[in-house]
């Protein structure tokens, strides 16, 4: 009942025979144990022969920013960006492209789709990885994706529930409290988890180290028995393995802790319990659970229950069958390139001119556990394209200094197209300003916003505004497609932007 992750992207290197004694049920990969496709390959394949039958192998493979594995997984649009295609049914394709790569290397349960609302400007620990805004739209693309990634051949997971989107604190780094009401949790947040599981789209929920005052006001969803049995068993008759999202997320290792988290997590209804970075911790977990159930805090039916969930999931893995149909391997970016959503004006360069791109960045968008080795850039994809241009890249808060200096630079650069690339500037006032001021300066210049699309409105005078939901490879490509006349952009909104 516990999932356990590990340092060690060989055989050589992964401690095999500290997983073998501990036999957890499952073994969740992270970017540090992806090396190159034929090492992992080698690495999945012993970790599957551990026991009998093999452990679930679980990744975050979402699309856009999460993404652990590269090659030899398709790499696909982040969900805000499946969100503004608006097309159910390639999104369901894109699910079981994605399941069809991940099940043909041996994993076996990928923790996607992300089911959660994209409602607080301010919260970036979901941001891009929801569909959108709508619960309705929501609903349908996440079962959809659901559905095909269990057609490709894994186990899906909707998550996080009951719901992420309503706060903007990262339950990596502190506890979140969802203060709603129960009439518009259950009519919103909850709607797209109840729609997929009527569907009976997924066969894992991840529930959120959160706090949801209206049905628990004591405890985060994943200790709550009300929330894990009375909501999610009870109330939506969910049947399949309930798992925590990492129980070493300091929303849950400053208080309970850990150990004590997962004892509290497996009590209230939890059946597969997520320790994603230490396999002696998870070793004391195991040890804590025994010694609960011994001592009669913990029930042994309640063990016997969770076990039993997740080796029927173990069992049905246990030999990898990968969808063998035809799939379209240029859907990624097809959907890419209809995402894109021109906001105000036309997402076109002028031929013969050479490019300069403005691109704030520092953390940016990005997750810091993916897959890519440097930053990609749209003016590399442009470049591919055979356009001349080049990138001038900006911080995220850019001091005075730095925004006169590149002011000063920039009229000597004469005619050609230039494209500013924000990152957040809702949430950076300096880069918002900085803006302002080039457009002051040139007032053609194409604003991109390549995070979530709240920068969409903050500068009513550019002329050119267009929505492109990441700055990984597959955005830019995408929208360097547009730019240059390749592709057309038919995106709509998914969210709703401030103006303020």
């Amino acid at each position: 009942m516990i999932a356990v992750g590990f340092d060690g992207n060989t055989v050589d290197a992964a401690p095999l025979d500290e997983l073998r004694a501990l036999a957890p049920g499952a073994i969740v990969l992270f970017g540090r144990n992806v090396g190159a496709p034929a090492a992992l390959h080698a690495l999945i394949a012993e970790l599957r022969a551990l026991e009998t039958p093999a452990p679930l192998i679980a990744v975050d493979q979402e699309g856009g920013r999460v993404a652990r594995i590269g090659d030899p997984v398709a790499q696909l649009p982040a969900a805000m960006a499946v969100g503004a295609a608006r097309d159910v049914d390639a999104c369901e394709r894109l699910g079981t492209l994605l399941g069809r790569d991940l099940a043909r290397i041996g994993i076996s349960v990928d923790f996607a789709p992300v089911a959660d609302l994209a409602l607080d400007p301010a919260n970036t620990v979901i941001g891009t990885r929801a569909y959108g805004s709508d619960p309705l739209l929501v609903a349908r693309l996440a079962g959809a994706f659901a559905r095909g990634l269990e057609t490709g051949g894994v186990a899906a997971t909707l998550k996080h529930f009951p719901g992420h989107g309503s706060t903007a604190v990262d339950s990596h780094v502190a506890l979140p409290h969802v203060a709603l009401d129960e009439a518009t949790l259950r009519a919103r947040d909850l709607l797209p988890f109840a729609a997929a599981i009527s569907a009976d789209a997924a066969q894992i929920v991840m529930v959120a180290h959160v706090v949801i005052e209206a049905l628990d006001p004591q405890r985060p969803a994943s200790l709550s028995p009300r929330i894990l049995t009375g909501v999610l068993r009870d109330e939506l008759g969910f049947s399949g393995v309930t798992c925590t999202d990492c129980l070493q997320m300091d929303a849950i290792a400053r208080t309970p802790g850990t150990v004590a988290g997962a004892v509290a997590a497996l009590a209230a209804g939890a059946d597969l319990l997520l320790v994603s970075h230490s396999p002696a911790l998870a070793r004391e977990a195991a040890g804590a659970i025994a010694a609960a159930v011994d001592a009669g805090t913990l029930p042994r039916e309640r063990l016997l229950e969770a076990a039993r969930r997740v080796r029927v999931l173990r069992e049905r893995y246990a030999t990898p069958q990968p969808y063998g149909g035809a799939l379209d391997a240029d859907l990624p970016l097809a959907i890419a390139q209809r995402a894109v959503t021109v906001v105000r004006g036309a997402l076109r360069l002028h031929d013969g001119r050479a490019v300069t791109v403005l691109s704030f960045e520092g953390g940016g968008a990005g997750g810091a556990d993916d897959v890519r080795s440097e930053r990609p850039s749209l003016s590399a994809a442009l470049r591919a394209r055979r356009w001349r241009s080049e990138i001038m890249r900006v911080a995220l808060d850019p001091d005075d200094d730095d925004v006169e200096l590149l002011l000063s630079h920039l009229p000597a650069l004469g005619e050609r197209n230039f494209v500013v690339v924000t990152r957040r500037a809702h949430l950076h006032p300096k880069q918002r300003a900085a803006v302002e001021r080039i457009l002051d300066v040139i007032p053609a210049a194409a604003v991109i916003s390549a995070a979530e699309p709240y920068d969409a409105l903050l500068w009513p005078r550019a002329q050119t505004v267009a929505c492109i939901y990441g700055d990984d490879a597959l955005a830019l490509a995408a929208c360097a497609d547009v730019l240059s006349g390749r592709a057309t952009a038919h995106g709509s909104l998914p969210v709703v932007p401030d103006a303020s």
